[in-house]
């Protein structure tokens, strides 16, 4: 069952990442990225909504690369400034737009969709039940819905879920949790992967522009310098102390198997549940 994370050790793990300004892609990378867009078979033509879209990264990756016109959706405005930025840069502009919404209340009739993807970001809102909800609800029957998440590798005890949920800024779920999820939102014939995508090195091996050999190394040191200064102005010294006890309590669990990464495709039934 999804519990609502309380904030209570703010900054987290995702908090650090958005104050840094720095990009970084979900875990995974673009491989993660190719194989969302394999499994949800995406093909020119096809209108695809790209829910919590962020800086536009995968986006602008799917009508480049996949010939598909892309909608992103994002509940910041800064985020949606900068995608659009991002976007105009590309020699697909024609196929890319990004609006403001919210994922728990997508601005968009039923069925207008052909496929439709989260990549990472269905864990981050209070209610995840109803951001699938909507994820089925826009995209057409037949159509091809996916997500990735975080997920438990390893039973552990709710009191140690709840606090790393709380480090994090994202609430991992059991890997059938999201399955049961997706089927209540509608959608059937589902199929997951997660073995490959919960190796450790998958979760720091996240920058576009070079190859990342320890999440240590996640940021260059110029780059934490900033990032810590950022933090520091924000939140004062406890919250410098409280980022780097986040870090390091999030890759140790993740070291420790503790926390893995899924991938999950649900195809929307028709109005008997069928495909």
């Amino acid at each position: 069952m999804m519990m609502k994370r309380k904030g209570i050790h703010k900054p987290t793990m995702e908090d650090a990442i958005e104050i840094s300004g720095i990009e970084t892609l979900h875990t995974g990378g673009f491989d993660l990225t190719r194989r969302t867009a394999e499994v949800a078979a995406l093909k020119p033509g096809m209108r695809v909504l790209d829910v919590s879209s962020g800086r536009g990264t995968q986006a602008i990756f799917y009508a480049e690369n996949y010939g598909v016109q892309v909608t992103g959706i994002d509940i910041s405005e800064k985020m949606i400034q900068s995608a659009t930025n991002s976007a105009q840069r590309s020699d697909k502009a024609d196929r890319i737009s990004f609006r403001l919404g919210d994922s728990q209340a997508l601005p968009f009739s039923d069925n207008s969709f052909d496929a439709v993807i989260n990549e990472c970001a269905v864990g981050i809102p209070d209610d995840s039940q109803q951001v699938l909800n909507e994820m089925v609800r826009v995209v057409k029957p037949g159509g091809r819905v996916v997500i990735h998440e975080s997920i438990w590798k390893k039973r552990i005890t709710d009191m140690e879920k709840e606090e790393l949920s709380e480090r994090y800024g994202t609430t991992p779920l059991e890997l059938e949790e999201w399955k049961r999820m997706l089927i209540q939102a509608g959608a059937v014939d589902i199929v997951s992967e997660h073995e490959e995508w919960s190796k450790p090195e998958r979760f720091w091996k996240v920058r576009k522009d070079r190859d990342v050999i320890h999440y240590s190394k996640l940021l260059t040191f110029p780059e934490r310098v900033v990032t810590l200064k950022r933090i520091l102005q924000k939140h004062g010294v406890s919250g410098v102390t409280k980022v780097m006890e986040n870090e390091k309590v999030f890759f140790k669990a993740v070291m420790d198997g503790k926390i893995g990464y899924g991938l999950y495709r649900g195809v929307k039934g028709d109005i008997h549940g069928k495909r």
